[in-house]
């Protein structure tokens, strides 16, 4: 049996659920889409005035409660003032037209035990091999959840990684490797023990608690924001992936940012105090938005140019030096016009 659920704000499940800030969503058809919250087995589809949905778990499908609702508001952050959030993020010019283009897109709340795993999982994998270590480890050590024929497994808790170090090793070790099967098991200990406390780092400002998030094994700076901002739910973080990268690069050459295909760990750090002067203080809404709107276009070459021997040849204009300046001026009024038009 399914129950409604009313949205009166901007909101898009399809974008929000599959533009990868989470994995374990999977179309089931019919607009559909099955996914794992907590201990929820969650068949969720987008209506005309919200969503409607059904829930399953362990013993199999139930009645949807109030309680149900709650989880679904907190997990796709309906409880955020949405309005004040896109007034803040639009003064940029570049992100008021990419939100004009794809609106409803909301930040997902997520469990920040499993946003952990999960983004030491996704670390030099690709989203399709994380996911499916993702599910392997569920259904090795989780809870298995049912909901009409569907199966799916909850992610395991801390403790369930350290009661069989056993079981716990060999899985993780096959799927990911020998370091990142150590990473997730030594944070699992770190947080099993009381050394890292979740409720402490939410209550630090987002640049202490990127800090202690550092401490744990295998975080890296993109890490910690990605962490931060889905687990920790610190909306002025600004994870900084190659999408991410590219099209601050592409889209703000006033920044200054050298066009390279990845950045290092000083360009992370100044995107990262950068960000909020920017975007505000809602920076990591901004983020989702121009890695949604980056990744759209992915390795595609710029129009502008042609490829010679694997390389883009440009000819500037009589009278125009063959210079940086020319470039960014030339990239600029591309994208302005392809991109940015209202």
């Amino acid at each position: 049996m399914t129950r409604q659920l009313k949205i009166k704000q901007p909101f898009n499940l399809e974008l929000s659920l599959t533009m990868g800030q989470a994995f374990r969503w999977r179309p089931l058809g019919e607009g559909w889409f099955s996914g794992v919250i907590g201990e929820n087995l969650v068949h969720i589809r987008q209506t005309n005035d919200g969503v409607e949905y059904r829930v399953g778990g362990a013993d199999g499908g139930r009645a949807a409660t109030d309680a149900d609702d709650q989880l679904l508001y907190r997990y796709f952050r309906l409880d955020d003032d949405i309005d004040a959030i896109y007034a803040s993020i639009t003064r940029d010019p570049k992100v008021d037209t990419i939100v004009r283009e794809f609106p409803g897109l909301r930040l997902l709340r997520q469990n920040p035990w499993e946003c952990l795993a999960f983004q030491l999982c996704a670390a030099n994998n690709d989203a399709e091999r994380a996911d499916g270590a993702i599910e392997t480890i569920a259904e090795f050590l989780g809870t298995k959840l049912k909901l009409d024929g569907d199966v799916r497994h909850a992610f395991p808790a801390v403790e369930n990684l350290n009661d069989d170090p056993r079981l716990s090793y060999l899985v993780p070790k096959w799927l990911l490797g020998s370091k990142r099967t150590w990473s997730i098991l030594d944070s699992a200990k770190l947080i099993d023990e009381g050394k890292m406390d979740w409720d402490e780092l939410r209550r630090k400002p987002y640049i202490e608690a990127r800090e202690s998030l550092l401490q744990f094994p295998g975080v890296n700076d993109k890490t910690a924001d990605r962490i931060a901002l889905f687990g920790l739910g610190k909306l002025e973080a600004f994870p900084l992936d190659k999408w991410v990268w590219r099209a601050i690069t592409q889209a703000y050459p006033e920044l200054g940012f050298p066009e390279n295909p990845e950045s290092n760990d000083l360009e992370r750090r100044k995107v990262a105090k950068l960000a909020p002067q920017v975007f505000g203080q809602y920076a990591g809404y901004a983020n989702q938005y121009l890695f949604h709107w980056r990744r759209q276009y992915g390795e595609q070459p710029l129009p502008f140019a042609t490829r010679w021997r694997g390389k883009l040849r440009i000819t500037p204009p009589e009278g125009r030096q063959l210079d940086d300046q020319y470039l960014d001026d030339l990239r600029y009024e591309y994208l302005r016009a392809k991109y940015l038009s209202c």
